[in-house]
């Protein structure tokens, strides 16, 4: 387990037989300084609905149960639920029916042309509804790589029909990716994900996405765009990407849930991030150990 870097006016470090005080400022800045360094851990083992981390959002939906705690995790003790009833305004959010929670206002985790990111969850459909030939064909969000300000969605997660897709950004004009035929087969178990992305506004980048399912013991690749656009904005004028997961969208007179755990965002490459901290505030930036 990653432990988190806590603000505080003294770290005490002990060995066998001396302990050091380092003062330190009530203000002050964490940089990634390796491949691997993570920027942000999300794991829910404090049992709260932002894993104790200022500038996690939980959702912006109203109804009491839009977002909650569920046990076990897909690998501790918690993992976060969101929850969609479709045609039930406490679960419209952001102009459509919606529980995403976001990580938009945590800085150290955002995206920008010249940064490299490794993003890494695990998910699972609770009770995922089948789609039968003839129903609605709307398609559900489960995590998103989101650009502010308008621009295009560099890449979705989402589940249509009975499968599992990536989709990339309108303005690439690639067509989506199936990586799970029929998801039916994975219900009510755990997903895990891996996305390697350097972020950048011509086609010099890269977005590769790994999958690990039920049974299996590795990641497999699923999906490589190369020399390819993958920031659709300028990232000018404080326009920034950022991570989203949760429900978005939902077929007509349906409920969806699922659940999310171990969301992080790991250091490859690019400008040295920093994040300010304030009393209180946990900040992650531990390294981790790389897999292929």
């Amino acid at each position: 387990m990653f432990k988190p870097i806590i603000q505080s006016r003294f770290f005490q470090i002990r060995s066998k037989c001396t302990r050091l005080f380092f003062l330190t400022v009530l203000s002050a800045n964490v940089y990634a300084q390796s491949s691997g360094d993570v920027l942000l851990h999300i794991n829910y083992e404090n049992g709260t609905l932002n894993s104790g981390i200022t500038g996690v959002n939980p959702t912006n939906a109203t109804a009491s149960d839009a977002v909650y705690m569920v046990q076990p995790g897909a690998m501790g003790n918690y993992a976060v639920a969101h929850k969609v009833v479709y045609g039930d305004q406490g679960y419209y959010s952001n102009e459509n029916w919606r529980s995403e929670s976001d990580a938009d206002r945590f800085k150290a985790a955002r995206f920008l042309p010249g940064d490299e990111r490794r993003y890494e969850f695990s998910v699972l459909l609770k009770d995922w509804t089948p789609w039968k030939a003839g129903d609605p064909t709307n398609e559900t969000n489960i995590f998103q790589l989101k650009v502010s300000g308008g621009a295009g969605v560099p890449l979705q997660v989402r589940t249509q029909r009975n499968a599992m897709r990536l989709r990339f950004a309108v303005e690439n004009n690639v067509p989506p990716a199936d990586i799970i035929p029929d998801i039916r087969t994975y219900v009510n178990q755990w997903i895990h994900f891996r996305i390697d992305v350097k972020w950048t506004d011509t086609n010099t980048g890269y977005m590769k996405t790994y999958m690990k399912l039920p049974g299996q013991g590795s990641y497999a690749l699923v999906d490589e765009k190369t020399n390819y656009r993958t920031y659709p904005g300028d990232g000018l004028g404080g326009q920034h990407g950022y991570i989203k997961w949760g429900i978005y969208v939902t077929p007509p007179d349906m409920i969806r849930v699922a659940y999310h755990d171990d969301i992080k965002v790991i250091y490859l490459g690019g400008p040295t991030p920093s994040s300010e901290i304030t009393n209180g505030e946990i900040v992650y930036a531990h390294h981790h150990k790389l897999h292929k």
